[in-house]
Protein backbone atom coordinates (compact mmCIF):
# COMPACT_ATOMS: atom_id res chain seq x y z
CA UNK A 1 0.00 0.00 0.00
CA UNK A 2 1.19 3.56 -0.86
CA UNK A 3 1.89 5.96 1.93
CA UNK A 4 0.35 9.41 1.96
CA UNK A 5 3.62 11.09 0.92
CA UNK A 6 3.84 8.88 -2.18
CA UNK A 7 0.30 9.73 -3.34
CA UNK A 8 0.79 13.55 -3.18
CA UNK A 9 4.09 13.60 -5.02
CA UNK A 10 4.06 15.92 -8.05
CA UNK A 11 0.96 17.86 -7.03
CA UNK A 12 2.96 20.97 -6.20
CA UNK A 13 4.75 20.89 -9.56
CA UNK A 14 1.46 20.78 -11.44
CA UNK A 15 0.12 23.67 -9.34
CA UNK A 16 3.22 25.80 -10.01
CA UNK A 17 3.06 25.11 -13.75
CA UNK A 18 -0.64 26.09 -13.79
CA UNK A 19 -0.01 29.33 -11.90
CA UNK A 20 2.93 30.16 -14.17
CA UNK A 21 0.67 29.75 -17.20
CA UNK A 22 -1.97 32.02 -15.71
CA UNK A 23 0.70 34.60 -14.82
CA UNK A 24 2.10 34.51 -18.37
CA UNK A 25 -1.39 35.02 -19.81
CA UNK A 26 -2.00 37.99 -17.49
CA UNK A 27 1.32 39.56 -18.51
CA UNK A 28 0.54 39.14 -22.22
CA UNK A 29 -2.94 40.62 -21.87
CA UNK A 30 -1.69 43.43 -19.60
CA UNK A 31 1.07 44.47 -22.00
CA UNK A 32 -1.24 44.42 -25.03
CA UNK A 33 -4.05 46.30 -23.29
CA UNK A 34 -1.67 48.97 -22.00
CA UNK A 35 -0.20 49.42 -25.50
CA UNK A 36 -3.70 49.92 -26.96
CA UNK A 37 -4.66 52.29 -24.11
CA UNK A 38 -1.56 54.45 -24.61
CA UNK A 39 -2.09 54.45 -28.38
CA UNK A 40 -5.67 55.65 -27.89
CA UNK A 41 -4.45 58.45 -25.64
CA UNK A 42 -1.86 59.51 -28.24
CA UNK A 43 -4.44 59.47 -31.03
CA UNK A 44 -6.92 61.44 -28.88
CA UNK A 45 -4.26 64.02 -28.13
CA UNK A 46 -3.47 64.53 -31.82
CA UNK A 47 -7.19 64.71 -32.68
CA UNK A 48 -7.68 67.36 -29.95
CA UNK A 49 -4.74 69.35 -31.25
CA UNK A 50 -6.02 69.19 -34.83
CA UNK A 51 -9.57 70.17 -33.84
CA UNK A 52 -8.37 73.15 -31.78
CA UNK A 53 -6.11 74.35 -34.60
CA UNK A 54 -8.86 73.93 -37.20
CA UNK A 55 -11.42 75.74 -35.02
CA UNK A 56 -9.36 78.90 -35.42
CA UNK A 57 -9.84 78.96 -39.20
CA UNK A 58 -12.30 81.83 -39.37
CA UNK A 59 -14.09 82.42 -42.67
CA UNK A 60 -12.86 85.96 -43.23
CA UNK A 61 -14.87 86.45 -46.41
CA UNK A 62 -18.13 85.74 -44.56
CA UNK A 63 -17.15 88.00 -41.67
CA UNK A 64 -16.20 90.92 -43.92
CA UNK A 65 -19.35 90.43 -45.98
CA UNK A 66 -21.38 90.62 -42.76
CA UNK A 67 -22.80 87.12 -43.24
CA UNK A 68 -21.77 85.54 -39.97
CA UNK A 69 -21.07 85.89 -36.32
CA UNK A 70 -23.22 88.80 -35.35
CA UNK A 71 -24.19 89.83 -31.84
CA UNK A 72 -21.91 87.58 -29.79
CA UNK A 73 -22.31 84.41 -31.87
CA UNK A 74 -19.51 82.10 -32.93
CA UNK A 75 -17.74 83.30 -36.05
CA UNK A 76 -18.13 81.10 -39.14
CA UNK A 77 -15.33 78.65 -39.90
CA UNK A 78 -13.90 78.21 -43.38
CA UNK A 79 -14.36 74.48 -44.11
CA UNK A 80 -11.52 74.21 -46.61
CA UNK A 81 -9.06 76.00 -44.38
CA UNK A 82 -10.15 73.96 -41.35
CA UNK A 83 -9.65 70.67 -43.19
CA UNK A 84 -6.24 71.78 -44.43
CA UNK A 85 -5.20 72.97 -40.95
CA UNK A 86 -6.30 69.68 -39.38
CA UNK A 87 -4.39 67.67 -42.00
CA UNK A 88 -1.23 69.76 -41.52
CA UNK A 89 -1.47 69.38 -37.74
CA UNK A 90 -1.84 65.60 -37.99
CA UNK A 91 1.05 65.42 -40.48
CA UNK A 92 3.21 67.32 -37.99
CA UNK A 93 2.56 64.65 -35.36
CA UNK A 94 2.82 61.70 -37.75
CA UNK A 95 6.42 60.86 -36.81
CA UNK A 96 5.37 60.41 -33.18
CA UNK A 97 2.34 58.35 -34.16
CA UNK A 98 4.46 56.04 -36.34
CA UNK A 99 6.23 54.81 -33.19
CA UNK A 100 2.93 53.41 -31.95
CA UNK A 101 0.74 52.82 -34.99
CA UNK A 102 1.31 50.55 -37.97
CA UNK A 103 -1.28 52.48 -40.00
CA UNK A 104 -2.88 55.89 -39.43
CA UNK A 105 -5.77 56.95 -41.67
CA UNK A 106 -6.19 60.41 -43.14
CA UNK A 107 -8.15 62.63 -40.71
CA UNK A 108 -11.85 63.09 -41.38
CA UNK A 109 -12.78 66.71 -40.65
CA UNK A 110 -16.25 68.20 -40.63
CA UNK A 111 -17.37 71.75 -39.91
CA UNK A 112 -20.84 72.61 -38.60
CA UNK A 113 -21.87 76.09 -37.46
CA UNK A 114 -18.68 77.16 -35.69
CA UNK A 115 -17.75 73.66 -34.54
CA UNK A 116 -15.01 71.47 -35.98
CA UNK A 117 -14.97 67.68 -35.54
CA UNK A 118 -11.84 65.66 -36.33
CA UNK A 119 -11.94 61.86 -36.49
CA UNK A 120 -8.72 59.84 -36.54
CA UNK A 121 -8.24 56.10 -36.72
CA UNK A 122 -5.35 53.72 -36.92
CA UNK A 123 -4.14 50.19 -36.33
CA UNK A 124 -1.87 49.40 -33.39
CA UNK A 125 0.58 46.53 -33.71
CA UNK A 126 0.52 44.97 -30.25
CA UNK A 127 3.67 43.27 -28.88
CA UNK A 128 2.04 39.86 -28.45
CA UNK A 129 -0.02 40.05 -31.63
CA UNK A 130 0.45 36.38 -32.45
CA UNK A 131 -1.11 35.45 -29.11
CA UNK A 132 -3.98 37.78 -29.97
CA UNK A 133 -4.76 35.69 -33.04
CA UNK A 134 -5.27 32.68 -30.79
CA UNK A 135 -7.67 34.57 -28.50
CA UNK A 136 -9.51 36.60 -31.17
CA UNK A 137 -9.67 34.81 -34.54
CA UNK A 138 -10.53 37.99 -36.50
CA UNK A 139 -7.19 39.66 -35.73
CA UNK A 140 -4.91 37.58 -37.95
CA UNK A 141 -2.38 40.37 -38.42
CA UNK A 142 -1.97 41.04 -34.69
CA UNK A 143 -3.30 44.59 -34.94
CA UNK A 144 -6.03 46.38 -33.00
CA UNK A 145 -8.10 49.19 -34.56
CA UNK A 146 -8.29 52.42 -32.52
CA UNK A 147 -10.57 55.44 -33.14
CA UNK A 148 -10.51 58.93 -31.63
CA UNK A 149 -12.82 61.89 -32.23
CA UNK A 150 -12.35 65.45 -31.02
CA UNK A 151 -14.65 68.45 -31.27
CA UNK A 152 -13.79 72.13 -30.82
CA UNK A 153 -15.83 75.30 -31.03
CA UNK A 154 -14.49 78.46 -32.60
CA UNK A 155 -12.83 80.37 -29.76
CA UNK A 156 -13.51 83.63 -31.54
CA UNK A 157 -16.85 85.31 -30.86
CA UNK A 158 -18.21 88.33 -32.65
CA UNK A 159 -18.64 91.52 -30.68
CA UNK A 160 -21.89 91.68 -28.75
CA UNK A 161 -24.09 94.59 -27.90
CA UNK A 162 -26.49 94.66 -30.84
Amino acid sequence: MLSRADRDEGSLTLLIVGYAGILALLVVVGVDVSKVFLAHRALSSVADEAALAAAQSVDRAAVYAGDGGGCGELLPIDSGSAMQTAAVTVDGDMTDLRHTFAVVAVPETSVTAGTVTVHLSGDVAVPFGRALTLLLPGHGDGRVHVDATATADSPVVAAGGC
